[in-house]
């Protein structure tokens, strides 16, 4: 007897079919992402690091909203502006796509891999870069799923990747925190 759909998993496809019409290129960061690289956990969101300019949000902010996305346009043009973030919703879930503006996001794209999930094939961060996203992201559950990533790929992690990467991130931001983040999880997983 085939699997029947969640809602979940419906949304996720039409989440990821509405970027790829988008032509937005994108990497999928957030809970998602650790069910092809982590340790899965409960998500009701698609969060995704996206590769256009910002002058395209409003491109997209359209195009949410022709796709059936419950989507206040002034509020997503003032948190793009604001925040670097816009999110689309189709209750009781949510996509979320962060606008990529560091090197180190173009880096972890070209380093991506592509994994079929939901029926979509979606590019996925290798284990070294979502470990950064969620190091430099620092909520608890962020520092958790690290941990998790961690885990899960310990044997084969580039801990001279991780620090090589970080470095400079924590040099421009002036702040030493993430290392700090990254250097007690390579210490508890013993990497």
């Amino acid at each position: 007897m085939p699997r029947r759909r969640s809602d979940f998993d419906a949304f996720c496809q039409t989440a990821f079919d509405f970027l790829d019409r988008a032509g937005v290129r994108y990497l999928v960061i957030g809970g998602v992402a650790l069910l092809a690289v982590g340790e899965p956990r409960t998500t009701a969101d698609v969060d995704v690091l996206g590769f256009f300019p910002a002058e395209g949000g409003k491109r997209l902010i359209d195009e949410a909203i022709r796709a059936g996305f419950d989507t206040n346009p002034e509020v997503e043009a003032e948190r793009l502006a604001r925040t670097g973030t816009l999110r689309f919703r189709r209750p009781p879930f949510q996509l979320d796509v962060i606008l990529a503006s560091l090197p180190f996001e173009e880096s972890a794209y070209e380093r991506s891999t592509e994994h079929e999930i939901f029926g979509r094939r979606v590019s996925f961060p290798s284990p070294e870069d979502m470990i950064l996203f969620k190091i430099l992201a620092g909520r608890e559950k962020d520092l958790l799923d690290a941990m998790g990533v961690a885990r899960r790929h310990a044997a084969a992690l580039d801990r001279k990747y991780l620090e090589q990467t970080l470095q400079p991130i924590c040099d421009l931001a002036e702040d030493l925190t993430a290392w700090h983040r990254l250097q007690d999880l390579l210490e508890r997983v013993r990497i």
